[in-house]
């Protein structure tokens, strides 16, 4: 069997399999560097280079340990020359899709520079490096981010690979990338539909759990879902999708005059639009907007039928906020 490399240094040779973090995908190691992982004193580059092939969430790696540049922050050792070793930057990657994909893999999120950064390649380009690393990985992590810059760079270009992904639902890709991805890269009945039938497989509460990933379509067709599919307990999350997925003012206050439990929905997701909280370049807002005393009245007439803390304070901060969701001032 032929030596390789240590997965930390990328110098010495590995001696050492350390299966504590995945038993599936062990880290191979040389001796010093198995000692400094233990040990979180890992130098940056060589925390880098572990979190781009096993991911930076592996409990070894993750961020109560090390920050998002590879310094350690708890090390039980002291850190050997750690600025002789840093970990590359965006700016040293930026050219190569390949590195960029190691760099994008070992960050805690996906932000706009790094999407930048994969906006300036071209799409066959980026579409090449992306399936090959997915082939070559059963990492559900790096699998997630690779389906994440598929959504953001290439669009319309990944939707084969997209519909690839899907047949490794739910041994190693997660619904939540799935949905991201078959948002921006698949037409949408083929999308919404391949999501709206995954959740319809889990049990209800893995459903509320995932119910999220229709939010990525914001489409009135998950206010649609929400009607026909709401079950109790009703949890800030069916709000939230509602939020996500174009809620009106006519479906909000016919909700709010049916009652509970899609009163308590349309509350949650008024709050929801209130925290103006962006997803993506996605930002959650009231369409048909009524005017202030429109929805005072509705409201307060709702308030009075259902007085409950929840319901009292509730539509206690929608009206001290209602100039977020009117159309006066």
């Amino acid at each position: 069997m032929m030596s390789q490399p240590c997965q930390a240094c990328e110098r010495a040779t590995s001696q050492l399999v350390e299966p504590c973090d995945d038993s599936q995908e062990p880290y191979h190691l040389c001796g010093a560097c198995y000692g400094r992982l233990h040990a979180r004193a890992l130098r940056p580059v060589e925390w880098y280079n572990l979190a781009k092939r096993h991911g930076w969430y592996r409990f070894l790696l993750h961020d109560d340990f090390y920050e998002e540049d590879g310094s350690a922050s708890q090390p039980t050792e002291e850190v050997d020359q750690p600025s002789d070793f840093p970990a590359p930057t965006l700016e040293a990657v930026s050219h190569d899709p390949g590195k960029l994909l190691d760099y994008s893999i070992t960050r805690w999120r996906f932000t706009e520079c790094v999407a930048a950064a994969w906006a300036a390649f071209e799409r066959q380009r980026t579409l090449a490096v992306l399936s090959e690393r997915f082939a070559t990985t059963r990492n559900s992590g790096i699998r997630a981010r690779i389906l994440e810059i598929s959504a953001s760079a290439l669009r319309e270009t990944a939707a084969d690979f997209v519909r690839h992904a899907w047949s490794h639902f739910p041994e190693t890709v997660p619904l939540s990338s799935l949905s991201k991805a078959s948002a921006s890269c698949l037409p949408f009945r083929e999308g919404f539909d391949r999501v709206v039938a995954a959740l319809e497989a889990l049990p209800d509460k893995s459903k509320r759990e995932a119910m999220f990933c229709l939010g990525s379509f914001h489409s009135p067709e998950a206010l649609d879902w929400i009607e026909r599919h709401i079950f109790p307990p009703i949890t800030d999350a069916w709000g939230s999708l509602a939020a996500d997925s174009e809620l009106d003012w006519p479906r909000a206050e016919r909700w709010l005059s049916s009652g509970r439990p899609l009163s308590h929905v349309a509350l949650a997701a008024l709050e929801a639009i209130i925290r103006q909280r962006p997803k993506g370049a996605y930002l959650p807002r009231l369409h048909q907007t009524p005017s202030q005393q429109a929805l005072r009245n509705a409201l307060s007439a709702y308030a009075a039928l259902d007085p409950v803390p929840r319901v009292l304070n509730g539509t206690q901060h929608i009206l001290a906020n209602v100039s977020v969701l009117t159309h006066d001032t």
